[in-house]
């Protein structure tokens, strides 16, 4: 199995998912006889957030390909950047990845086709829905995104930020979440509610819902996983 490289610390509580889900991945996979090898390049959110705040986007993009470049130095064959917001970059360094990079988008999209999803409310960080990043790849997939209007956004980016991103979930906090999915599910008669953010499956779960939950955090592992797999 090739060793693992994970560009993580955005935040650091989906970091740690992925890290717990790869190795229990690999555990069921053999029957606990293999742990995969996995090497985490946690970066300073902060300084991302900035860059964010101001949109530029290129420098994302440069900061993208550093920590790739790093976790290839450390070993790693194959990677995965842990965060949906980052990949509002992804333009920016794709054409010079270092190493073989799974995209979380590409990732979710093919999931999305493969179980036949029409309309597909989007939750996620202000940065990733006001960018139309998973709008355009879901409407290029001929499927129709529902995205929350202006104040909805507002609302969502307080229930993420700070406490969520840290791993802290608020019961009050994941009521009103619920709360806001279901109220655009059913105004839109959507099939299903995609979590746009790593973060927000520590809150939100496949039945707090009354339709199916797309958890991008869990398909990005899977797809990751299974390239670690794949033969040289």
């Amino acid at each position: 199995m090739k060793k693992i490289g994970l560009m993580g610390g955005l935040g650091p509580a989906s970091t740690v998912e992925y890290y717990t889900e790869l190795v229990n991945l690999c555990l069921s996979e053999n029957g606990g006889t293999e742990y995969p090898k996995i090497v985490i390049d946690s970066v300073d959110l902060a300084e991302h957030t900035k860059y964010f705040n101001d949109k530029n986007y290129e420098k994302i993009g440069d900061l993208i390909y550093e920590n790739l470049l790093t976790l290839k130095n450390a070993g790693a064959q194959v990677a995965g950047v842990t965060a949906n917001t980052e990949h509002i970059a992804w333009d920016f360094v794709k054409d010079r990845l270092p190493l073989p990079t799974i995209s979380i988008v590409d990732a979710v999209i093919d999931y999305c086709t493969k179980n036949n999803f029409k309309k597909i409310v989007v939750f996620a960080t202000a940065w990733t829905l006001k960018s139309g990043l998973y709008a355009i790849a879901l409407q290029n997939a001929g499927i129709t995104p529902i995205v929350p209007n202006d104040e909805d956004i507002e609302l969502l980016g307080n229930l993420i930020y700070p406490n969520l991103e840290n791993g802290i979930v608020i019961p009050e906090d994941k009521e009103k979440m619920i709360a806001l999915a279901e109220k655009y599910i059913k105004e839109s008669n959507a099939d299903s509610l995609l979590l746009g953010c790593t973060e927000i499956p520590l809150m939100i779960k496949e039945n707090d819902v009354s339709v199916p939950v797309i958890n991008t955090t869990k398909i990005h592992i899977k797809a990751i996983f299974d390239a670690a797999k794949e033969k040289e």
